[in-house]
């Protein structure tokens, strides 16, 4: 039977640098799989590999079945890709439901800056009705009219997944959901995520440093270290094989074990990642009343020229476009 989701021998460098060397992974249709590894283990260089924001020196990257490695960012995601990013991305004066009639109207292909202008992007009933689907199945209908930089962090995650959940995904990406999250916090969107994932029956691919979220959400689940799949196979076994443990903690020494952190091609890695920052080395904004908001760039590089990109801007209320998508 042919996997939904399939990237076989995907190989990516930087400058020399090998960030994937012929990784290899597959998603079945409604199954929950996690990606996981050390700091600059490649994970995040993957998903974009797979959706195109970069391309990939070497590998197939297949949908159903179909060699998708040609198609722009924005075709993958009509074809059933969606993702979630580790930094809150989203437009910080619009509303929820805003965020989430944009999503439906870039799907749709619909999204037009001249109907804007002229008066003509107001929402229509199916639109609202398909909105309000989402709010409600998310927890989010009493906020969606709030726009997203009076809502918790954890309450904005939930909203990128209300996002990618208005493209129609048959695959979901996510990408770190739970950083900057406290315990509470990430237990209440997993929860959520996997009440969504079963009544919507899409698969989820879960990149994400916090272990307990992984073995209680996925089923199989992948690991890499500096760019090599070193495990694979049911989460339980992952988690208990010693080369996962070496790679994320070091190698145990003496009778006091105490850790070597675990190096390769004379780099060293620390056991845990510092504290307050995401993988990629950035600050996490942590849950302090409001928290910050970057403009989005969609799935992508952005598309538009930058005159255009100035318009959405200043009237992104309204607007119908999205770079990137």
């Amino acid at each position: 039977m042919t996997s939904l989701f399939e990237a076989t021998g995907v190989q990516k460098s930087f400058s020399g640098i090998r960030a994937l060397e012929d990784v290899s992974l597959r998603v079945d249709a409604g199954e929950r799989v996690g990606l996981i590894g050390p700091n600059g283990a490649g994970k995040t260089t993957f998903f974009n590999c797979v959706l195109g924001v970069l391309r990939p020196d070497a590998g197939r990257v297949l949908l159903d079945g179909e060699d998708i490695g040609g198609l722009p960012v924005h075709r993958r995601a009509r074809r059933g890709i969606g993702r979630t990013f580790q930094r809150i991305e989203l437009f910080a004066d619009m509303t929820v439901r805003e965020h989430l009639l944009l999503a439906d109207r870039v799907r749709r292909g619909e999204g037009s800056l001249l109907r804007d202008l002229f008066g003509r992007g107001v929402s229509d009933a199916d639109e609202r009705l398909r909105c309000g689907e989402v709010l409600e199945l998310l927890g989010l209908g009493d906020l969606a009219d709030e726009p997203v930089e009076a809502l918790s962090l954890g309450q904005g995650r939930l909203v990128e997944v209300g996002r990618a959940l208005m493209t129609e995904p048959r695959l979901l990406l996510a990408d770190e959901p739970a950083a900057g999250l406290d315990r509470e916090e990430t237990d209440a969107l997993a929860a959520t995520l996997r009440e969504v994932q079963g009544d919507r029956g899409f698969a989820v691919l879960l990149v994400e440093h916090d272990v307990e979220l992984v073995a209680s959400f996925t089923e199989r689940t992948y690991v890499l270290d500096f760019g090599h799949l070193i495990a694979e196979g049911s989460t339980a076994e992952v988690m208990a094989d010693e080369r996962v443990r070496q790679a994320y903690f070091g190698d145990v020494e003496g009778e006091s074990g105490s850790c070597r952190p675990h190096s390769n091609s004379g780099r060293s890695r620390p056991a845990t990642a510092p504290s307050g920052r995401s993988s990629a080395g950035r600050s996490v904004p942590r849950r302090e009343g409001r928290w910050p908001c970057w403009v989005p760039t969609g799935l992508g590089r952005p598309r538009l020229p930058g005159w255009r990109a100035a318009c959405l801007c200043r009237h992104r209320a309204r607007s119908t476009w999205t770079a990137g998508i």
